[in-house]
């Protein structure tokens, strides 16, 4: 039997702050949450501010930067929630970015600078996530 993908929008308030926007992905995500993403080098401070709970998959050049940005492919287990506001604000600056309650690090760690789509990844394996919308305006939440 084919599961099927269901979509739906959450939208947020311009001015959203921490405590409700973590209250936001809690209703989603009791538990764990992790977050997958692609930090360009240039996002040193995030970087800084995560480095003992970052798990660096991989650094490549990232595609339509000039001059050419390196990017770090990896993810951070956020159980306490203490940095998807963090990712959230920064998400205009980021290519990709995901939260997710399941642990998909093998197959991040699968994907290469020649194929560098976390969103087709998730959807390939039909694991349920949340994406942010352009502007930070709306969650994407993506069931199945």
């Amino acid at each position: 039997m084919r599961s099927i993908q269901k979509n739906q929008e959450v939208l947020l308030d311009e001015e959203i702050d921490e405590q409700k926007f973590v209250s936001i992905i809690n209703s989603f995500y009791k538990q764990d949450c992790y977050i997958y993403a692609i930090i360009p080098e240039y996002e040193q401070d995030l970087l800084n501010n995560i480095s003992n709970d970052f798990i660096e998959v991989d650094k490549f050049p990232l595609p339509r930067t000039f001059p050419r940005e390196k990017g770090y492919m990896g993810y951070v287990k956020d159980s306490e929630k203490q940095y998807i506001y963090e990712f959230y604000l920064r998400s205009t600056t980021m290519d990709y970015l995901i939260f997710s309650e399941t642990d998909i690090s093998e197959q991040f760690s699968k994907l290469t600078k020649n194929n560098l789509d976390i969103y087709k990844m998730f959807k390939l394996y039909k694991v349920p996530h949340i994406s942010i919308g352009p502007d930070g305006q709306w969650l994407n939440i993506v069931e199945y």
